[in-house]
């Protein structure tokens, strides 16, 4: 196999390349952003981005300094409107810190887009005056190309990122999809091969690795996408085992090895079109595996909802969901979210006591929950 592997004059043509399409700007966008949202279903959770982030960080001529916890309140947006015209990728954190991005593949400006840009007083609904936390504007070119013509926007190569991102397969090889991970390297692939990144005169160790173990790595995953699977069943089980009311007033969508979440059969198109939810999400993380529990408010007017829920919830609710490790991270999905360590011997144990976390937290904001959804169908009756 290895000598097969040594007679290859070039890699195999990635899927940009099979349909012509490898300088095409929009795609290599769209690729980073779906990658870059933690909630997507390609398994990477918050570890694209915060490579993304890191890679920003450590970048010579730039002044961001990424907090490393909540990367799951992210904001992620593309094509951001502002009254100088859209711009390509937004990053926010609230009050903490946004970023700006611009990238180019082949094309350079056009009129001088990143001073217009850097001008905006508003990037989509964030508002750029006043705002407290940190700023960065980021070119995303290729290395070869001319500079932006804002002072205000950092150029960053596409060549500087590319190793961040590779190291985020290397280190978590195993622990995602194994489709995700065939799509984030064919586009990895894309990016090297269109900017003559790679001279492929030899194999790397890890393939040459790979080759000699594939099928106990095979054997490896199919073990690891099985045992996440049966939590998350073993979840579906536990929940409906202890419910306290009757299983035909609930829905449940479980995607196993991907995630599951409950909701009352009214919970669906709130306002509009805001759904309510409780999703685990299972974290088989070798250093911490966790079971994450989310009650996720998310659709469009989801804020209108989130804050009725807060105003709802008298101060002895806050308390309690305080004492109880609950934290309110407000996010793209999530409204609060709470860890419960997963004991890798016993995960039975773990999973009656998310199951438990998660019926204290129904005890608590149910009735608020129900009582808001109710005013809201009255007011559409």
């Amino acid at each position: 196999m290895e000598r097969q592997l040594a007679d290859v004059n070039r890699p195999p043509a990635t899927t940009l390349e099979i349909i012509g399409e490898t300088k095409r700007e929009r795609y290599w966008e769209d690729l980073l952003v779906y990658f870059l949202i933690p909630d997507e279903p390609h398994g990477f959770g918050t570890d694209v981005m915060s490579a993304f982030l890191k890679a920003l960080s450590e970048h010579g001529g730039t002044s961001f300094s990424p907090r490393r916890h909540n990367l799951e309140q992210v904001e992620v947006e593309s094509q951001v409107p502002t009254s100088n015209g859209p711009f390509d990728i937004l990053l926010w954190n609230e009050d903490e810190w946004y970023i700006v991005i611009e990238l180019k593949v082949s094309a350079t400006e056009t009129g001088s887009q990143t001073k217009r840009y850097a001008q905006a007083s508003k990037l989509g609904d964030l508002r750029v005056t006043p705002y407290e936390g940190d700023k960065e504007y980021v070119y995303l070119t290729p290395r070869s190309t001319a500079s932006s013509t804002s002072e205000r926007f950092d150029d960053v190569s596409w060549e500087h990122i590319i190793p961040y991102f590779e190291e985020v397969l290397t280190t978590g090889h195993g622990h995602y999809p194994l489709k995700s991970h065939a799509q984030f390297a064919d586009y990895l692939d894309t990016i090297r091969q269109t900017l003559n990144m790679d001279d492929f005169t030899t194999i790397s160790k890890e393939t040459k690795l790979y080759t000699e173990y594939a099928e106990t790595i095979d054997r490896l995953v199919e073990a690891y996408e099985s045992d996440k699977a049966e939590i998350f069943n073993q979840l579906q089980t536990t929940f409906f085992n202890e419910l306290a009311g009757s299983k035909e007033e609930w829905s449940i969508n479980n995607r196993p090895s991907r995630y599951i979440n409950f909701a009352k059969k009214g919970w669906g198109n709130v306002a509009g079109s805001v759904q309510i939810e409780y999703e685990p999400h299972v974290h088989l993380d070798r250093e911490h595996p966790e079971i994450r529990l989310r009650l996720d408010i998310e659709g469009t007017g989801k804020s209108q909802i989130r804050n009725e829920l807060h105003e709802t919830l008298n101060q002895a609710d806050r308390d309690t969901l305080e004492k109880a490790d609950w934290e309110v991270v407000d996010g793209g999905y999530a409204y609060l979210a709470k860890s419960v360590p997963l004991d890798i011997d016993d995960p039975a144990a773990s999973i009656r006591h998310a199951i438990n976390d998660l019926n204290q937290l129904r005890e608590t904001v149910e009735p608020c929950i129900d009582e808001i959804v109710a005013d809201h169908q009255h007011t559409t009756d």
